[in-house]
């Protein structure tokens, strides 16, 4: 309700050294203060919080009157009374100088000033004069003083109250004598008794003229009210009244609005009670104790309570302790604030100091601020504590505070809302909701739309105009100074129900604003503005504001509605005169609701009026209603709205989008009653013709609750949560809160049976202190205060000893909170057998996404009940709490979660009722609920032995890698590595994974990338050799690190081993599952998660589970698992001469003009006609790519559009077909290049055959290439190609080349496929493999002749690969006689081909290991390999 924010600020106050402050107190209306020390009285104004003026007494009035002590206002603000320690009342007169100001602005006669106005000028700070009027000595010296109306009481020792005059007289005839007053439990029917003790006195006096009491503390620690018949509190017929259990109190405090009375203790500890209107009985409404949350040492390390005041608006005490320190609560007792814990503390330079000693406290006006005075320091002087001085004096204070706006304006709109008011802004957090308006709705003024945020609406809303409201950032709003400067204090302040438009009111006119165009409407006319103050409240109705306001000019009480799309002015309101001044308003749909100080409400109907020009509405009154009954005085009226609720609830009445005005609820001094509509005489009504039409007749009030603070309803219906919107919501204080939930019949019934409540009152409590209500969310919303503590930054001009730098308060700062109180609900309705209403509300929320943290706050809070109990409970609720969270799908899930947060202690209570944790274990696999399966497996760890949680392990271990739950399936290896040999061993981690949308690589697996480079190629081959096992974490054990350890006992290492066995054997039999399947992408996750040795496991398997039966189909498999689209042909033909500017290194045409083979032609370059033609050396190369007769042709080995372009010393990795040089052996092709040799049958004939068996008559044409690297630029998404070309090089590695054939296809990329065949040529490869391979491709040409072109420019693309795969399954099948290579310049006739078959010396080795540079064939120290004679290295 109340809560600080900002820095605490502290006076200057100009006393001497000597003098100590002892009080401070507000005038009447709470614009000035007076700070009375021993000796001097300072005057201070409010706003600006200025001193005005001092004075001081002289040191003989001191010695022979006494010093200040307290003081006192008179009503009117013109006296000030002074009570001294000498006995004597001073009483001094206060001026006001008319004429002159306290502050402006200097003027200057220089002609280059140029004098502006200033806050000085604008904002009254009165010249205040004071001035001694005379003294009153009072027998026996006083205890305290007390201001009635006209006069003042006193008390002294000897028990009598003095009656003092304000003109000085002491009127001795209006004494009274405590001991004469009779003392009884109530007024009617207890027993009187006067006090039989002549010493007892009154120490504690405080005054209600609203109530007509007087409350009263003894000097023995008792407590009583004082109250009389006499308006005027006469002695005549006073009689007291006990407050019962109060034995030591020491200071009190009166509410007037809810009736209630306020005892300090001495135990830290304050009583409230409750004045009962009918008997006068004090009966105990609430405590103000602090739990052991709120401090360890509870109210006892407090100390007595030394001080208590209520707000302003009496709808929140502030509490302080002798020991230091404050608190501050609800009117019905909610702890809203405690600075006795650590983050309130002072400090000076770093160094904690002790919290607040207060020695008294007073509001500022509407409670925006606190006045407190700290007492003196009494530790020792300064030169003895480091330099931390000390405060002889005392200090002065002033906290800022922000509060409700429902505590002055409670109109239905506020309730919706999160909405703070400060001294000079507005704070409101409207929850999750989304403000779009456009540039229309500016112009015209209409209202904006407002959504509830979801990701599609944050998608759809992306421009300028839309702000992302509410979450837990306030939206601070800035009253304009040009309204505050002469209108201050803010008293009212209200937010639409869109939570868009504001509207606030100080002491005279108002204000509105609208969030989307951030302007501020203030009066044009100040005149206008000057002659109304708004009394009574703001509301706003569709795009009008109500206001009830009394008019200074007429001098008369009106109601207003002023349109808000219009100039602020009274030629476009609307006004009404009421003859009495009206108190609170609401409004609920047409219908607008007043309380007049009369103790009458008075309803209105408000119609808009059709205008062309303007917008119209006007006031019809409908009823009155006389609430003088029920009303103990018109103060107490705390609140009072219209609602469509009823006692009586059926389906039939939620249906309608429509609601009528169904009831009224007031709440008077915290007692809500309900007066209902009665049909019944309305329908006779109408037949009588007598009344009105529109009149509604309501029925006798009902009493609903008591203690109330807050009342929420809402004006919106809803088909889905009918309970929770047709509820009304109670806030109680340190009760928490209560809602009256309509209960509705099933389905089937038509009506509730007789003996069935159509409502009920349901209690909870809560954590936080509740200031809006979320119908549909289930969600309440509040506040609270955050500190923070900044040390004090020292400038030149700072003074380290000065007196008031000694204290430095923390920084507040305001953070929303949020709490659910579904659960609450539900469970009291479980507790009083109400289940099928809690289900049907409960599954008109499932949508919620917090319901299954409902569900699980539920079943802990019951099971930290009941299992804790001191004593058997017979009902138990646990049952009945386990039934119903049966009936949802996250019942399993609730359980194990509610498990894991409690203790091990209470396990055996939960799962008695439950069930055994393995028959719940054994539910979550059946349904496929696999991480909360994993859940149920800590719990069956820790109740079970290892072998049972060991084998529920591996069948969740199945089950996960059934369903693909790959982090899972890692957490459950390394929950198994880590019990499989005991609690000695470590725990076996894998390592984590960075990315697991990615194939991670395990440290040694991480060499590759996706393109190797030819200096990693290296590197990789030469590490490949002596394989070192990874130890790249000292938690993460390998089967053969520990296998090294320390041999364990035999058993031991025997069990271990037959765990790591068969986590291995399901490993295996889960990726060949997968292999075998075609999952490739599967595969893939697997490996990279649970860390299993794919390659290895691959080189094993390459002849088995890797082999392909149905290309076709794999490639398809290929194609969905990994999102990677069919590649199509285009319907544009592209040019011939488009294919020069293809620059991806993928066919490079070589046009260098070596010499011929008969060594004196050049080769000459003619355009695509294909015709002959000399050509000078000096032609560029970029010419016509094509020539008719070229003399040096080389398919260069094409390389992925998709790949990272290579460095220069990855050239090697060229297959290349290429003319044979005319040097001879010593320019011996580089490994991997295939060359024809002299007598080669495959390039019978002269060069342009070779080129046309080569390339040219395989029908593979320009259009078809560019088809092809068109296509190839068309990539799926780049996590797929990543993901792709890693599988391939692990393919690579692994010797599954019949996989890695299809992935290259699918990738298009035409160097893996060189790749893959120069494997096949060069490596040990199974036959039946290269069969399956050629197979596979001829498959895989039908298919893309019938179902998916496509593919067709790709394979005609891959026919030279292709050619060479078939000579060498022809090779391998029928081998060719070997035939001598000659070795002179005659190398280049026909002759056969010859492949020699190369054996490396490792089987398995990465492609990347196979193909180096030339080093690796004329080996390590750079000579070439000696050729046996006859042979020749062809690839």
């Amino acid at each position: 309700m109340y809560f600080p924010v900002g820095w605490p600020k502290v006076l200057d106050l100009p006393a001497e050294p000597d003098e100590v402050i002892q009080h401070v107190v507000a005038s009447y209306d709470r614009r000035f203060f007076a700070v009375i020390t021993t000796q001097t009285i300072h005057i201070w104004q409010s706003k600006p919080c200025v001193l005005i003026t001092c004075y001081r007494r002289s040191a003989d009035s001191c010695v022979v009157l006494g010093f200040n002590r307290s003081g006192t206002w008179r009503p009117d603000t013109s006296a000030i009374a002074v009570s001294t320690t000498g006995g004597h009342v001073l009483l001094f007169r206060v001026f006001q100088m008319d004429a002159e100001r306290m502050y402006a602005t200097s003027k200057n006669s220089h002609h280059h000033y140029r004098r502006d106005t200033t806050e000085a000028d604008s904002t009254t700070v009165p010249h205040l004069r004071v001035t001694f009027a005379c003294s009153i000595a009072v027998a026996g010296g006083i205890t305290c003083v007390c201001c009635l109306k006209d006069d003042l009481l006193v008390a002294s020792p000897s028990g009598v109250l003095h009656r003092l005059a304000w003109t000085g007289s002491h009127r001795e005839m209006l004494d009274i004598s405590i001991r004469a007053v009779p003392f009884s439990l109530d007024l009617e029917q207890s027993r009187d008794s006067q006090l039989d003790n002549p010493q007892i006195h009154c120490i504690a006096l405080q005054y209600s003229q609203t109530l007509g009491i007087c409350a009263t503390i003894l000097s023995d620690g008792r407590a009583a009210v004082l109250t009389t018949e006499s308006p005027k509190f006469l002695p005549k017929n006073v009689r007291a009244v006990w407050a019962p259990d109060v034995k030591r109190a020491t200071c009190v405090a009166v509410n007037s609005n809810f009736r209630l009375i306020a005892f300090g203790l001495h135990n830290g500890e304050g009583i409230v009670y409750n004045l009962d209107e009918i008997t006068g009985a004090l009966l105990v409404s609430h405590r103000l104790t602090l739990s052991t949350s709120d401090y360890p040492e509870g109210c006892r390390g407090a100390g007595p309570v030394s001080g208590l005041r209520w707000t302003p608006d009496n709808r929140a005490i502030i509490l302080s302790w002798n020991n230091g320190g404050f608190s501050l609560w609800s009117v019905f007792g909610a702890l809203l604030l405690c600075t006795l814990g650590s983050d309130f503390r002072t400090s000076f330079f770093g160094k904690p100091t002790d919290i607040l000693h207060i020695s008294s406290m007073e509001w500022g006006p509407e409670g925006y601020n606190l006045w407190l005075t700290t007492k003196p320091d009494k530790r020792i002087p300064v030169d003895s504590m480091d330099g931390v001085p000390t405060d002889t004096t005392g200090q002065v204070l002033q906290i800022p505070f922000v509060k409700s706006a429902l505590t002055t304006n409670p109109v239905l709109t506020n309730h919706e809302h999160l909405f703070l008011q400060g001294e000079d802004r507005l704070y409101l957090n409207s929850g999750d909701a989304l403000v779009k308006c456009s540039t229309e709705d500016e112009a015209e003024g209409r209202s904006p739309v407002r959504q509830h945020v979801t990701p599609s609406s944050l998608c759809s809303f992306g421009d300028n105009n839309s702000t992302l409201m509410g979450s837990k950032h306030w939206s601070v709003v800035q009253i304009p100074h040009s309204y505050l400067t002469n209108n201050w204090p803010l008293k009212y302040s209200v937010v639409d129900k869109t939570g868009h438009c504001l509207a606030v009111a100080g002491q005279y006119g108002f204000a509105h604003c609208a969030l989307f165009t951030k302007r501020w409407k203030l009066f044009g006319n100040v005149t206008q503005e000057k002659d109304m103050s708004v009394t009574g409240g703001l509301a706003w109705w569709r795009d009008f504001i109500v206001c009830a306001c009394h008019n200074h000019y007429e001098h008369r009480e009106e109601i207003r509605l002023y349109p808000r799309t219009s100039n602020l002015d009274n030629a476009f309101a609307f006004i009404l005169k009421v003859p009495f001044p009206v108190l609170l308003l609401n409004v609920f749909k047409d219908y607008l609701i007043t309380y007049c100080s009369d103790c009458h409400i008075s309803i209105f109907r408000i119609e808009r009026r059709i205008s062309a020009a303007t917008p119209l509405a006007s006031l019809v009154r409908v009823q009155g209603l006389s609430m003088a009954n029920f009303v103990p005085s018109a103060s107490c009226m705390v609140s009072l709205m219209l609602t469509s609720l009823k006692s009586e609830t059926d389906r039939a009445s939620t249906k309608g989008n429509k609601k009528e005005v169904e009831s009224l609820i007031i709440n008077t001094a915290g007692r809500v009653l309900m007066l209902q509509r009665d049909h019944h005489t309305e329908e006779n009504s109408q037949l009588d013709r007598r009344k009105e039409e529109n009149e509604i007749s309501f029925c006798a009030p009902v009493v609903l609750a008591s203690a109330v603070e807050s009342m929420w309803a809402t004006s919106k219906s809803s088909k889905d949560k009918p309970h929770l919107m047709e509820a009304l919501w109670l806030g109680c204080g340190a009760s928490g809160m209560k809602v009256w939930l309509p209960l509705f019949p099933q389905e089937g019934e038509q009506q509730h049976h007789s003996f069935l409540s159509k409502r009920i009152m349901l209690p909870f409590q809560i954590r936080i202190y509740p200031l809006a209500v979320l119908f549909e969310d289930a969600v309440v919303l509040g506040s609270a205060t955050d500190t923070l503590h900044l040390d004090a930054i020292v400038t030149p001009g700072f003074e380290r000893n000065h007196i008031n730098s000694t204290t430095f308060l923390p920084f507040t700062t305001l953070e929303r909170t949020t709490q659910v109180y579904l659960h609450h609900i539900l469970r009291q309705l479980l507790r009083r057998n109400l289940g099928i209403h809690a289900l049907q509300i409960a599954r008109s929320c499932t949508s919620l996404p917090y319901f299954p943290h409902v569900l699980e706050l539920m079943l802990h809070e019951v099971l930290e009940e009941e299992a804790t109990a001191s004593e058997p409970i017979p009902d138990a609720l646990l049952p009945r709490v386990i039934a119903f969270i049966q009936e949802f799908p996250e019942y399993l899930e609730t359980v194990v979660h509610c498990a894991r947060k409690t203790e091990i202690a209470l396990w055996g209570y939960l799962f008695a009722a439950v069930g055994s944790p393995q028959q719940l274990f054994e539910q979550c696999l059946s349904s496929r609920s696999l991480h909360t399966a994993a859940s149920y497996l800590i719990i069956i760890q820790n109740l079970e032995p290892v072998r049972v949680s060991r084998h529920h392990a591996t069948l969740l271990l199945d089950a996960a890698l059934e369903q693909c739950e790959w982090q899972l399936c890692r957490d459950i290896l390394r929950f198994l590595r880590s019990i499989g040999a005991g609690d000695d061993e470590p725990t076996r981690t894998p390592p984590p994974v960075p990315n697991p949308n990615y194939y991670p690589l395990s440290p040694k697996e991480s060499r590759y990338s996706a393109t190797p480079t030819a200096s990693q190629r290296v590197r990789s081959f030469s590490q490949g050799i002596n394989k070192v096992p990874d130890q790249t974490d000292g938690t993460s054990l390998k089967r053969s690190s520990s296998l090294r350890q320390t041999v364990p006992p035999v058993l031991e290492e025997e069990e271990q081993t037959r765990d790591e066995y068969y986590m291995d054997m399901i490993l295996n039999r889960h990726a060949r599952k997968l292999f075998t399947a075609h999952r490739i992408r599967d595969l893939g996750m697997f490996a990279a998660h649970v860390d299993f040795k794919l390659v290895r496991w691959l080189t094993k398997e390459s002849s088995r589970a890797g082999k392909i039966d149905d290309f076709v189909a794999a490639i398809q498999t290929l194609h969905k698992d990994f999102s990677w689209p069919y590649p199509e042909l285009g319907d544009v033909p592209l040019a011939r001469t488009s294919l020069k500017a293809i620059n991806f290194g993928v066919l490079s045409i070589d046009t260098s003009f070596e010499p011929h083979v008969n060594g004196d032609e050049s080769a000459s370059i003619k355009d695509q006609s294909h015709q002959g033609g000399e050509m000078d050396q000096s032609t560029p190369s970029d010419g016509p790519p094509f020539p008719g007769k070229p003399l040096n042709l080389r398919l260069v080995r094409p390389q992925s559009l998709m790949s990272v372009s290579l460095s220069d010393d990855a050239k090697s990795q060229e297959v290349a077909l290429q003319h044979p040089s005319t040097r001879g052996s010593d320019d011996t092709p580089s490994f991997g290049t295939v060359e024809p040799s002299e007598g080669s049958s495959a390039f019978d004939g002269d060069v342009e055959t070779l080129l046309e068996d080569s390339f040219w008559n395989n029908s593979i044409g320009v259009a078809e290439l560019e088809q092809f690297y068109m296509e190839a630029s068309k990539t799926g998404p780049p996590q797929s190609e990543n993901e792709l070309k890693h599988m391939l090089q692990v393919m690579m590695e692994g010797g599954c080349l019949e996989w890695a054939m299809v992935i290259a296809l699918v990738l298009r990329d035409l160097g893996s496929i060189s790749r893959v065949v120069n494997t096949v040529s060069f490596t040990s490869v199974p036959l039946e493999i290269m069969g399956r391979m050629r197979e596979g491709l001829s498959f895989l040409e039908l298919w893309a002749d019938s179902e998916c072109p496509g593919y067709k420019p790709l394979l005609l693309a891959a026919k030279p690969q292709t050619r060479v795969l078939n000579e060498v399954v022809e090779t391998a099948t029928s081998p060719p006689s070997p035939r001598p290579c000659s070795s002179g310049s005659s190398d280049h006739s026909v002759g056969h081909l010859e492949m020699k078959r190369y054996h490396p010396p490792y089987s398995g080795t990465p492609v990347g290991e196979l193909i180096n540079g030339e080093d690796e064939v004329f080996g390590k120290d750079g000579e070439a390999e000696e050729v046996p004679d006859g042979q020749c290295l062809v690839s």
